[in-house]
């Protein structure tokens, strides 16, 4: 006749030990939910299969431990709530995912303020925005415009500059207000410190159209003029 003794639940079903169960991420579908909720009523069968087996074959002279049976159940209680956490987890990231693509398909066509220090010559009568995030004070910041030989073409001056993102607009002109020729251009921005011995460090952003979305690794991506790609998370501003 069998003695009484303990089952490793982690072997049933050929299932992961409690311990080394983990959460699962991103590319979930609903199929894979309810084949996550089969499994997890499998193993609860098994384990009562197995359970009342145990139980049945156990010695009456020496009866299976009381804490051992509650042992084993808090074990199937821990792989169920475990079970339970993934697919309430994917739902979310699922979810995530939806609202992502949505947004960044919303922003096709739309101007986005990204890292960079092009500038186009805007049209007659417009403007082109730029921007420079400072991580710390300034007193001032002065834009370089320069042309395609990197002469400085153009300047002008953030006057009360903030830490943070400083924008600025150019209509395409010269020192003097003489419209320059259509092509690429650049800035520099210049830091005056607030205070000598400042370490203060500028990043210059500019402006660029969404052409498309794209998707990379599961995650939308931003289209941008010369097939250039910029996550949701990389966008200073839009308008």
């Amino acid at each position: 006749m069998a003695t009484s003794g303990s089952f490793n639940y982690g072997n049933l079903n050929n299932q992961p030990a409690p311990g080394a169960t983990s959460i699962q991420a991103a590319n979930g579908s609903a199929g894979g939910n309810a084949q996550s909720a089969s499994s997890a009523q499998s193993m609860q069968s098994n384990f009562l299969t197995l359970l009342t087996a145990q139980l049945n074959a156990q010695d009456p002279l020496n009866p299976m431990d009381n804490s051992q049976i509650t042992s084993q159940m808090a074990q199937i209680s821990q792989v169920a709530g475990i079970q339970s956490l993934n697919q309430t987890m994917q739902q979310l990231v699922n979810a995530q995912s939806a609202n992502q693509s949505m947004m960044a398909a919303s922003m096709i066509g739309k101007n986005v303020l990204v890292a960079g220090s092009s500038l186009q010559t805007p049209a007659a009568g417009q403007t082109t925005q730029g921007g420079v995030m400072l991580n710390g004070p300034a007193s001032s910041v002065q834009i370089n415009v320069l042309d395609k030989n990197g002469n400085v073409v153009a300047t002008q001056s953030i006057a009360s500059p903030v830490n943070g993102m400083n924008t600025f607009t150019w209509d395409g002109t010269d020192g003097n207000g003489n419209a320059l020729p259509k092509g690429n251009y650049t800035f520099q921005a210049k830091v005056n410190q607030a205070s000598a011995g400042g370490t203060t460090a500028a990043t210059a952003y500019n402006t660029q159209q969404v052409q498309a979305v794209s998707w990379v690794n599961g995650a939308p991506m931003l289209v941008l003029p010369g097939n250039a790609q910029v996550s949701l998370s990389s966008v200073a501003q839009m308008s």
